[in-house]
This record gives C-alpha cells, sequence and structure tokens, in this order.
C-alpha cells in the first residue's frame, strides 16, 4: 500500500493485505501510516461492488464523494476507460488531523 501525489492530492495505490492476514489490523495500520505521512486530501478509488472496501475506507474517515463529483475526479486524477468510471467509487479523506 503507498499513495501517490498526484497535484493537489495524494492517491492510494494498490491497497491490499493478503487474505490470510485481513481482519488482524494490518490494513488499518498502514492506512493510519499513510495519512500520518500525507500533507494534502487523499482519494482512493474502488469498484462500486467492493463490498468489503468501501466501508473498510469509511470506518477509517474516508467518506465518499458524489456520483457526478465522483467523474470529474476520477477523469482528473486517474487514466481509466469510460466503464470502468461507470462502475467505481471515489472516497475522500482530508489529511491527517484535519
Amino acid at each position: 500500500m503507498g499513495f501517490q501525489q498526484v497535484r493537489d492530492v495524494e492517491l492510494i495505490r494498490h491497497a491490499y493485505v493478503l487474505p490470510t492476514k485481513q481482519r488482524h489490523g494490518f490494513g488499518g495500520k498502514l492506512l493510519r501510516h499513510l495519512r500520518q505521512a500525507s500533507t494534502k486530501p487523499m482519494l482512493v478509488g474502488t469498484w462500486a461492488a467492493a463490498a468489503w472496501a468501501i466501508p473498510f475506507y469509511e470506518r477509517h474517515g474516508f467518506a465518499p464523494v458524489p456520483p457526478q463529483h465522483k467523474t470529474v475526479l476520477l477523469n482528473s486524477y486517474w487514466t481509466i476507460p469510460e466503464r470502468q468510471i461507470e462502475t467505481s467509487v471515489v472516497l475522500v479523506s482530508p489529511p491527517d488531523g484535519q
């Protein structure tokens, strides 16, 4: 798990924990570490069908953005096909401590 600085935000990239290590707090610890290192708002994009990922990020202070804003963000900060935009969600979190 890491982040990529893109202009005025940081994108969480490749945020995966091995299935055998899930539900042991590793993902939360990694995410806290990234947020503490962050100086900009953080965005994470995931599949709308990722029923496990969205609540995880929400538990850690991220909030889903409205669908119309999601499309603007995905087009601004990612290079992905239109079909992927349709099936994705974006969650946002301010820098740690804000």
